[in-house]
C-alpha cells in the first residue's frame, strides 16, 4: 500500500474506517482529526475526502466538518431491492456464457474468503465479496449497471455485530459456493433463490 500515492492511501484508510464502522456511532469527523490519525498532510486527506464525497459516502461541509452519509431505513431497503434486481438481471444475461475459466476465478475468490476468515481479516474479506459480486456485472460489460451497483453496495453494506461477524461472513461465503455450484450445473432457479436470499439477508438485518 505504501507504493500507492498518498491520496490513494488516505482514500483506502478512510473508506476502511467507514465500511467497518470504525467511526462508531459518530456520523462526523474532521480533516484535522484525520490528519492526526493517518499521519498525513492535508492535501492527500482532502483529495481522498472529495473522492469519497463523489461516491456518496461522505458530505463535506465547509467550516463544519465531514459527515458520514447515512441512508434512512426506507432508502436502505429500497437500495437492497435495487441491488438484487441489478445482480439478478446480470446473472440471467451471462449465465449461459460462463466458462470453466470463469468458475475457476469465482472459486478462487471463495477460497480466499475462507482463508481470510480464518485470520479474522474482515476488510480483505469485504474486498473479495465486492470482487465476487462485480464479476457478473463486469462480464455483462454494462458500465451503468456496474457503477450503480458499486454505489449501492458501498452505501448499504451491512456490518454485523463483531460478536457474530465471523459466523455471518462464513454463511455468506457458503452461499457464494452454493451459487457457483448451481450456476455450474445449470440449476438456474435454485441459483436465483440463493442470490435472493444472499442479498436480502443483509436487508433483513436493517429491519
Amino acid at each position: 500500500m505504501k507504493d500507492k500515492p498518498l491520496s490513494q492511501q488516505a482514500y483506502t484508510a478512510i473508506k476502511t474506517k467507514i465500511l467497518t464502522k470504525q467511526f462508531g456511532e459518530e456520523s462526523y469527523t474532521s480533516e484535522n482529526s484525520l490528519v492526526d490519525e493517518l499521519g498525513m498532510s492535508r492535501t492527500p486527506i482532502r483529495e481522498a475526502l472529495y473522492q469519497l464525497q463523489n461516491e456518496g459516502l461522505v458530505k463535506i461541509i465547509p467550516r463544519k466538518g465531514v459527515f458520514i452519509q447515512k441512508l434512512s431505513l426506507k432508502e436502505t431497503r429500497d437500495n437492497y431491492d435495487l441491488r438484487l434486481a441489478i445482480e439478478s438481471h446480470a446473472i440471467k444475461l451471462v449465465r449461459d456464457y460462463l466458462t470453466t475459466e470463469h468458475f475457476v476465478i469465482l472459486e478462487k475468490i471463495v477460497e480466499r474468503q475462507y482463508s481470510l476468515l480464518e485470520n479474522n481479516n474482515y476488510y480483505e474479506w469485504i474486498k473479495e465479496d465486492e470482487r465476487f459480486h462485480r464479476f457478473f456485472l463486469e462480464l455483462l460489460d454494462n458500465t451503468v449497471f456496474l457503477d450503480l451497483a458499486d454505489n449501492i453496495r458501498q452505501r448499504v453494506y451491512f456490518q454485523p455485530d463483531p460478536i457474530y461477524r465471523n459466523e455471518y461472513y462464513a454463511e455468506s461465503t457458503k452461499q457464494h459456493s452454493q451459487l457457483i455450484e448451481q450456476l455450474k450445473t445449470k440449476q438456474y432457479s435454485q441459483a436465483e433463490e440463493t442470490l435472493t436470499e444472499h442479498i436480502l439477508r443483509g436487508k433483513r438485518n436493517f429491519v
